[in-house]
């Protein structure tokens, strides 16, 4: 879908392009204004297609699940407090 709104915009450009030229309006300034936004639809370009270059396809790995360790209670008698819980 956006690659077709993106050669829309390039088509809309090189159409004010023809008629201006055809017009006879096409000046040094005007090629220089038309050079900008040329510019600018070649950076867009990129920076459409850039996501889709950097990412990878691939789903991820599974990670293996760790076999469960059971330590035994450790009961923590003070002098003071006799066995210490949690809450």
């Amino acid at each position: 879908m956006l690659v077709k709104i993106y050669w829309t915009i390039w088509a809309m450009v090189a159409a004010a392009a023809a008629m201006i030229f055809v017009t006879g309006y096409f000046t040094a300034v005007m090629a220089v204004v038309f050079g900008f936004t040329a510019f600018g639809l070649v950076f867009m370009g990129m920076i459409g297609v850039l996501p889709s270059m950097v990412t990878h396809p691939a789903p991820p790995k599974p990670m293996p699940l760790a076999a469960p360790t059971v330590e035994p209670a450790k009961s923590v008698i003070t002098e003071g407090f006799g066995i210490l819980k949690s809450a």
